[in-house]
C-alpha cells in the first residue's frame, strides 16, 4: 500500500506543476468546444418549485400546528408542521 498523503501535499507552492506543457501552460488550461455557450444569466429557473423541508427539530420544542402540544420533533403535513401523533403516515 502506498504512504498516506497529507492536504498540505497537494497545496500549490508556486512550483511547476507535473501536468504543465509547454510555455507553463496546464493542460486544463485550454477550452474545450464542448463547453456550453449559455451563460448562467440566460438559465430559466422558472418552474422550479423551491425546496421544502419535510420535517423540523426544536430543541426547546415547538407547537404542533394541529393539537398544539409541544414537541421537539414535528413533520409537514399539507404545509403544516404537525407532532408524530397528527401526522397521517
Amino acid at each position: 500500500m502506498a504512504e498516506e498523503t497529507s492536504l498540505e501535499d497537494f497545496l500549490d507552492a508556486g512550483d511547476e506543476s507535473e501536468d504543465e506543457g509547454v510555455n507553463g501552460v496546464s493542460a486544463g488550461d485550454e477550452t474545450t468546444e464542448t463547453e456550453s455557450e449559455v451563460s448562467d444569466a440566460e438559465v430559466s429557473t422558472d418552474g422550479v418549485e423551491p425546496a421544502v423541508t419535510t420535517y423540523a427539530w426544536s430543541p426547546e420544542g415547538a407547537p404542533c400546528a394541529e393539537c398544539g402540544e409541544v414537541v421537539e420533533r414535528r413533520w409537514r403535513q399539507d404545509s403544516i408542521l404537525v407532532c408524530g401523533a397528527c401526522k397521517s403516515w
